[in-house]
This record gives C-alpha cells, structure tokens and sequence, in this order.
C-alpha cells in the first residue's frame, strides 16, 4: 500500500495487538475500519512516540501520490474525504467512503486519543451522558424523582 499524502510505501506495525499502517517519511498512519477507535479505547496514550520507540525510522522506498489522496487499502477509486472527529477540539482526519478506514497525519492519533481522555476523566458516567448534558439536555437520576 501507498501512502495518500506522498506515495511512500507503507510499513506493517504492531501495537497493543493492532496491526496498522505507517508511512515512515511524513509519519501519517492508516487505519483499517475500527482500528483508530479500538486504539482510541484502550486508552494508551502517546501512542505515535510508542510506535518510533518500536520501530524507529527506518529506510523506506519513495514515491509519488496519485494526484488526490487515494485510498491506501481500496486503490485508485476511492478518494479519502476529510472528516472530523470531536470530543471537545475537533481533528480533521481523512476518511474513505468504501472501506471506512481513515488516514491519520502525524500527531493526529494522539491529538483524538488525549480529547478522549479528557471527556472520560471529567464524564465518570459516560461520554454520551456528557454529549447530552453540554447540549442542554437536562436529566433526573431515580432517586431525585418525586
């Protein structure tokens, strides 16, 4: 596979069990489809420095992109779209409409890991209750009912 931002071959590396993509030039990452979350929910944090500490920087074959950024696991006919992820600040990645896997640039995985992190330590009782409630959403627990 190729990477979408400078067509440099990418590399197969192995963390916490999960098996990505990475472009050792520009140091972006692909994810197949669940990947980033799974990441994401494991709660690792720095995971970029995790993966240089493993594998280091080493050699890797240049190329060329193929004008937009393509799919690196679909080819030529699946143009990656920019899409936004948010947990409190908004990170735009790119994502393909075929196979849902998203393209990461450097700092990127981090970047969603550590506003995950932040909701879950000031949201004991869910990110998704948090969502609701920062939109106004008012709920009662069982025991306040009267």
């Amino acid at each position: 596979m190729k990477c979408p931002r400078d067509g440099t071959h990418l590399a197969r590396v192995i963390i916490e069990g999960v098996e990505l993509d990475k472009c050792h030039k520009c140091d972006g990452i692909w994810c197949d489809r669940d990947e980033m979350e799974n990441l994401r929910d494991r709660k690792i944090t720095e995971i970029e420095e995790l993966l240089e500490q493993k594998y280091g920087s080493p050699s890797f074959q240049e190329g060329k992109p193929d004008g937009h950024m393509r799919c690196p696991r679909c080819g030529a006919d699946a143009r990656l779209i920019e899409y936004t992820v948010s947990y409190g600040k908004p990170v735009n990645i790119d994502r393909c409409q075929k196979c849902y896997g998203v393209w990461l640039d450097d700092e990127e995985l981090n970047a969603i890991v550590a506003e995950k992190e932040k909701v879950d330590a000031i949201t004991p009782e869910g990110s998704l209750l948090a969502l609701l409630r920062s939109v106004g959403v008012a709920f009662k627990r069982e025991d306040q009912r009267g």
